[in-house]
């Protein structure tokens, strides 16, 4: 063949292959990805470039290489092991840096000072209950374990706060082993909650059962159940020290007797309260329990709301983890039972940590905005509950999606960090920004190559996870200490 037409032929080619980029688009997928193709129908997509792919083949973009800054400027890093670092970790800046990173930056609402100092209050209350509210970054513990050592270190306490009896995820901070016959239920199951005829869940959104529901339960055989709590030698020092007991649960209608042994002796024999409302079975003790082995006997369960452990005095944190939420569910849940709770825990701060999961299906700013005054909604009716308490909310960091063969940040989440932080500072609640504190735009392409987060782009590695919550502390810290 001809070399001319041999040339024609190639150059003609890549004209049809680059117009027929001009027919394809991104979309989002139903698994929340964004791809880019021609799409056949409503349903059939041809994979295939865009226009754009030109420009990103020809433009040299330069690394976001914050992640090397911000280990270098994060001088300490608490580990499992470590038992005594801080006696000596009092709100002073002596381990940090003299100024916060400017990639990690808490945002106050009106005078920050106040804001501040009205926490630093609350934190140095002879007991202080944090409620730490998230998706599935903070399953495990995760960031709450990390902070809450790290509170309590400074300002006292121990106990690693709530936990469900019903364990569906790895959890380090308490060894804890259950009969068979316990099931979970949790609000934000959406199919599950179908099938449950109330909406009582309580301040922690879950419960558990060791029978299901009934509504005559005379004709009921007698049901057993069991748990058993250690401390657990993964955890932090501090989880590991505690001395109140107790099991809330709602909902009973029918006798059910409790035991609890102590180290195998039996120190408590009762009755739960059958009156369908919400209470708290709590015991007390001197020393930390070696072992706590607690009995369940009746024909119909009550709904446990789950446990908590917590020093006499000090912080007490507790992780609330709901896998798939996006911080909406409050309006929904029953609002008496929701207070009679909050009225027994007495939270004074919240924590609430949303937004990863709208992420990828966001296509418009009206649906950011939509989502962010629901999100806040939410917060204020758990402000209603609890009118004393102070609010934070940490947004999602940093989320990389695939575009023309590259991981990109996804286009609405430099907008929903800017939306969210807006709406905070006119609703008296105060911001952190873990996509600016990870670096902003790219960033987790960088966390993701020094195995800091996992390679789906959006979870944290156990490396990272106490990274972004020391650089989360060291703010707050900071900020702690500027004030008297």
């Amino acid at each position: 063949m001809h070399p001319k037409k041999i040339l024609l032929f190639i150059v003609s080619t890549l004209i049809t292959l680059f117009a027929l980029t001009l027919f394809s688009s991104y979309h989002t997928t139903d698994g929340g990805m964004v791809r880019e193709g021609i799409v056949f129908g409503n349903s059939t997509m041809l994979r295939y470039p865009t226009p754009e792919i030109l420009g990103m083949l020809f433009k040299n973009e330069k690394e976001n290489n914050t992640l090397d800054k911000l280990i270098r400027d994060t001088k300490t890093i608490v580990d499992e092991k470590t038992d005594a670092l801080a006696e000596a970790d009092t709100i002073v800046k002596d381990t940090l840096a003299s100024e916060t990173n400017k990639e990690g930056k808490i945002y106050y609402p009106g005078n920050p000072k106040d804001f501040i100092r009205r926490l630093k209050n609350k934190l140095c209350q002879n007991s202080c209950q944090i409620v730490h509210y998230g998706d599935s970054q903070i399953e495990g513990d995760r960031i709450t374990g990390y902070v809450r050592n790290r509170l309590q270190l400074a300002f006292e306490g121990g106990g690693p706060g709530f936990f469900p009896i019903k364990v569906v995820y790895n959890q380090n901070s308490i060894d804890i082993t259950a009969s068979n016959n316990w099931v979970r239920y949790a609000f934000f199951d959406r199919k599950q909650r179908k099938k449950v005829g109330h909406d009582k869940y309580g301040l922690f959104a879950t419960y558990s059962r060791f029978t299901p529901y009934a509504k005559d339960s005379a004709s009921l055989p007698i049901s057993k159940a069991w748990f058993t709590l250690k401390p657990s030698k993964k955890s932090y020092a501090r989880l590991q020290h505690y001395t109140r007991f107790g099991l809330h649960y709602g909902n009973a209608t029918s006798r059910i007797a409790i035991r609890v042994y102590e180290d195998g002796n039996l120190i408590s024999s009762d009755t739960l309260i059958a009156d369908n409302r919400y209470h708290s079975y709590k015991l007390n003790f001197n020393n930390t329990p070696k072992e706590l082995r607690v009995e369940l006997e009746g024909r119909l369960s009550a709904d446990f709301y789950g446990v908590t452990l917590d020093a006499a005095t000090g912080i007490r944190m507790d992780n609330v983890a709901m896998r798939g939420e996006a911080g909406r569910i409050f309006t929904r849940m029953n609002y008496e039972n929701y207070r009679q709770m909050s009225e027994e825990r007495k939270p004074d701060v919240f924590i609430f940590q949303y937004g990863g999961n709208t992420i990828p299906y966001m296509k418009t700013e009206a649906q950011l905005r939509e989502y962010v005054e629901g999100l806040i909604f939410n917060m204020k009716l758990v402000k209603r509950a609890n009118p004393t308490a102070m609010f934070m909310l940490l947004g999602p960091g940093d989320m990389t999606t695939s575009r023309n063969g590259k991981r990109i940040t996804y286009p609405f989440l430099p907008k929903l960090n800017d939306l969210m932080k807006e709406e905070c500072l006119k609703n008296d609640i105060a911001y952190f920004s873990m996509y600016e504190a990870m670096g902003g735009e790219n960033s987790m392409i960088n966390w993701v190559k020094q195995g800091m987060a996992a390679s789906d782009y959006v979870h944290f590695s156990s490396k990272g996870t106490k990274l972004i919550s020391e650089v989360f502390y060291q703010c707050l810290h900071n900020d702690l200490a500027s004030v008297e």
